[in-house]
């Protein structure tokens, strides 16, 4: 018998503590249900154009990659070397920012470059929701300059 109304008194214990667990952690102060599950996120947008440092002509087929936390996005410059990088569901910054030739020796082999962006170093153009979403970002002006690699030039 004293087992059996110890094992009841437990399970009326945990019960409890896990009632009040639930009702304490999920909700918000003045009263509504608060979902404490998801990703922090926002949106990312970089502008630019690659150019030749030498000749300052733009270069076509770079690849250029946004990195952040693991998640990755990839695109490649256009004819006249401008670019346009979107990300989306990102959780925060730094962003990196990493353009590559890729094509041989097509654009006469460049030395690939990269940039950290920080929040500071772009403009907010969306508020944030004040939970999980941050908002948006942009960076206009996120433009490279590759040197030509002499390695690869003098063999």
């Amino acid at each position: 018998m004293k087992k059996l109304a110890l094992k009841a008194y437990g399970k009326a214990v945990t019960a409890i503590l896990s009632l009040i667990g639930v009702l304490a952690g999920c909700s918000k102060p003045g009263g509504g249900i608060m979902a404490e599950y998801g990703t922090p996120s926002a949106y990312f947008k970089a502008h630019g154009k690659v150019t030749n440092k030498e000749t300052n002509q733009p270069v076509p087929d770079i690849r250029v990659i946004g990195k952040e936390f693991g998640q990755a996005d990839t695109v490649y410059t256009d004819t006249r070397g401008n670019y346009t990088l979107d990300m989306k569901g990102i959780i925060g910054f730094p962003v990196k920012i990493r353009v590559d030739d890729v094509d041989g020796a097509k654009n006469g082999s460049l030395v690939s470059d990269s940039v950290s962006l920080q929040k500071k170093d772009v403009v907010q153009i969306k508020k944030g929701d004040g939970n999980w979403y941050d908002g948006a970002f942009e960076k206009d002006d996120a433009d490279f300059a590759l040197k030509p690699d002499k390695k690869t030039s003098a063999e």
